[in-house]
């Protein structure tokens, strides 16, 4: 089953009992009090078009994508929301996909259900190292593969520079592959991009999101950006992918850099806090260039999920991630800073309670 509320599939299982507002929730990597206020003007506003169809062509959407992007309107395409995008990419003419490990469950989920074999290839050493993508994913890489990618990577948080990538690129290129990079945290991380890769580079794709740094989940806003690859992704793209909510954010999104950047600079610094508490009671954490982090507790972290659980706090448990599958992992998002102060009072005590029973 692909879809659905399932917690051990999905974080941000807010509906698991009350009201969503109820949950502190861990589990999902969103910007922390939700939308800016630029945001919910423009919601407001495409009030106003819900009685009529979105534009079937998308016209007013990729041109003001392109511009956020820095990308020609031709090279991008909105879709609603990253799993739109990720799902279209998955329907590429290939013959196999290969899939670092652990990685975003929707990539292998995805490429089966389009009859494709899928080859997982590990993303760590037993020593907490994270391997660079040629590394991990270009050795004995057979002809007409499709290569996945999370940069920065979800559940680690690792971020590649792009000659990182390029190297892996190349491999790819040279074997005939296609290599599809999604960025959906990439605006934590923006230097990590490869979008100016792109027009060089004909079997590089990009999938994206504005889900996390805009904090609109809800509203189901994607895209997806290349050259060699994209017009056969439009061809199946479903009409009036994008609603007018999504498309009114959308449409200001140009004007607001600022506001993102903002975000992001905030971001890192409630990061590097976090890492520090967290680390101060023993947690193994990852280094991490997004909005979450990755984190070794050593023995079964069930009874702290639990613990915390009772409390009204979600966090995600990472069994459906190959890779960090072990019982011993956590992915915890980064929040403001009361929110993780909250958060490592109530972890501290549950591991302390877990570890007496």
């Amino acid at each position: 089953m692909i879809h659905g509320e399932n917690a051990s599939n999905h974080g941000g299982n807010v509906w698991a009992g009350g009201a969503p507002s109820e949950w502190l929730d861990y589990s999902a990597n969103i910007r922390p009090g939700g939308p800016p206020e630029w945001v919910r003007a423009a919601l407001l506003r495409a009030m106003d078009n819900v009685p009529y169809y979105p534009q079937l062509s998308m016209e007013r959407s990729r041109d003001a994508l392109g511009r956020f992007l820095g990308l020609p309107s031709g090279a991008v395409l909105p879709t609603a929301g990253g799993i739109a995008a990720i799902s279209l990419a998955a329907g590429l003419k290939v013959d196999r996909v290969r899939i670092p490990a652990p990685a975003f469950l929707e990539y292998s989920q995805l490429s089966e259900r389009n009859g494709l074999e899928v080859e997982l290839r590990p993303l760590l050493s037993d020593d907490h190292r994270v391997l660079r993508p040629a590394e991990a994913l270009g050795r004995d890489l057979r002809e007409n593969t499709c290569l996945w990618l999370c940069n920065p990577s979800n559940p680690v948080g690792a971020g590649f520079a792009p000659e990182e990538i390029a190297e892996l690129l190349a491999i790819a290129e040279e074997r005939s592959c296609v290599l599809v990079v999604d960025e959906a945290f990439i605006d934590y991380c923006p230097e990590n991009t490869v979008k100016d890769l792109l027009a060089a580079h004909p079997r590089l794709l990009i999938t994206g999101s504005m889900t996390k740094i805009l904090g609109i989940p809800g509203v189901r806003l994607g895209y997806a950006a290349g050259f060699g690859l994209l017009d056969g992704l439009a061809a199946r793209q479903d009409p009036w992918n994008l609603n007018c909510f999504a498309e009114s954010v959308l449409l200001d999104l140009p004007d607001h850099a600022g506001d993102i950047a903002e975000e992001c600079a905030r971001n890192r610094v409630r990061r590097e806090a976090f890492r520090t508490g967290l680390e101060a009671l023993g947690i193994y954490v990852y280094p991490s260039s997004a909005n979450f982090f990755l984190c070794d507790f050593g023995r079964p972290v069930r009874p702290i999920e639990d613990k915390l659980k009772e409390r009204r706090i979600l966090v995600r448990r990472c069994m459906n991630f190959p890779g960090v599958d072990d019982g011993r992992h956590l992915r915890l998002a980064v929040k403001d800073e009361r929110s993780n102060g909250i958060f490592l009072k109530n972890l501290e005590e549950a591991m302390q309670c877990a570890e007496n029973h």
